[in-house]
């Protein structure tokens, strides 16, 4: 057996209007479809929910089911409502990573741009390791990423490329091994440790062999300063985003190597099979828009 909403509002309706043609005026019915409504619904519960009067009263039985009415019509009225506030973003929350290169170069001009449309909307965003992102979307801890695709993105990732980034091999200036790099490059970064966020065991060479192993060991330091102020202090090499806005005037290319540059797409991702939110959709829209030809769908 099964209470219909229709139902329902009409018991709600002759309770809180006093009487049958009220709650027909109310509901825009007529007074013998709002009464053949409550006896169809006594007749299939099989006791009487009201004693007639003026006004009428519910019986014991009558008082469960009002409880039951306003606790289901007030539910209604307030997921009505969280959907126009979602519409209008009030309620929807962007929850985005983005990694430190893409939010040097994009980061502020996007999100003043994504606020201006959406001024109600939440954000949680977050700078992170682009390593530490992908993990991040993968666990469900941000909704999208935005930063760069790595060799071995999960399969399970919808990609949105919006530009590309070329990374550079950089050194300081006064390093004492420039030399050498100059007279034999290969062998001499084999002595030079690669301090670097993330280096996944699928980054090759053009030859096919892994790129850590061009070098004579790997640093991973998640935080990009770190990382270039010990690069600019002469601990090793690392490579450096043309995305960056800000890079130590210490640091110089390393020139003539196959590796001395990597090409790689940046732009956002989310988990394919999981529906996106308002906040999310309207952010991938906006991507979609400033970099029309990279990110069609």
């Amino acid at each position: 057996m099964q209470v219909e909403r229709h139902e329902l509002r009409c018991f709600h309706a002759v309770i809180e209007a006093g009487g049958f043609s009220r709650a027909a005026e109310r509901l825009d019915l007529s007074q013998s479809a709002v009464s053949q409504t409550i006896a169809n619904l006594e007749h299939r519960l099989g006791t009487s929910l009201l004693r007639r009067g003026n006004p009428p009263q519910p019986t014991e039985a009558g008082i469960r089911l009002l409880r039951f009415a306003e606790t289901t019509l007030n539910e209604e009225r307030e997921a009505l409502a969280d959907i126009g506030q979602i519409k209008s973003g009030a309620l929807s929350t962007l929850s985005l990573a983005l990694s430190p290169a893409a939010n040097s170069r994009i980061g502020v001009t996007l999100l003043k741009e994504f606020c201006e449309r959406n001024p109600l909307t939440r954000l949680k965003v977050v700078v992170a390791p682009s390593r530490e992102i992908v993990h991040g979307v993968g666990e469900g801890r941000w909704e999208l990423g935005f930063g760069p695709f790595h060799h071995n993105m999960p399969a399970h990732f919808a990609l949105h490329p919006c530009f590309s980034e070329t990374r550079r091999l950089m050194i300081a200036r006064d390093h004492p091994a420039r030399n050498a790099l100059a007279r034999d490059g290969v062998n001499a970064m084999r002595e030079l440790p690669l301090v670097t966020s993330y280096l996944d065991d699928s980054a090759r060479r053009a030859t096919g062999e892994r790129l850590r192993d061009a070098f004579g060991s790997v640093w991973e330091v998640s935080h990009m300063e770190l990382r270039l102020a010990l690069v600019a202090d002469g601990k090793g090499v690392t490579y450096v985003s043309d995305l960056l806005t800000a890079v130590p005037p210490q640091l110089v290319p390393v020139e003539g190597l196959p590796y001395s540059s990597i090409d790689r797409q940046v732009g956002a991702y989310n988990l394919r099979h999981q529906p996106l939110s308002q906040a999310g959709t309207r952010f991938l829209a906006l991507c979609h828009e400033r970099w029309p030809k990279q990110s069609s769908p």
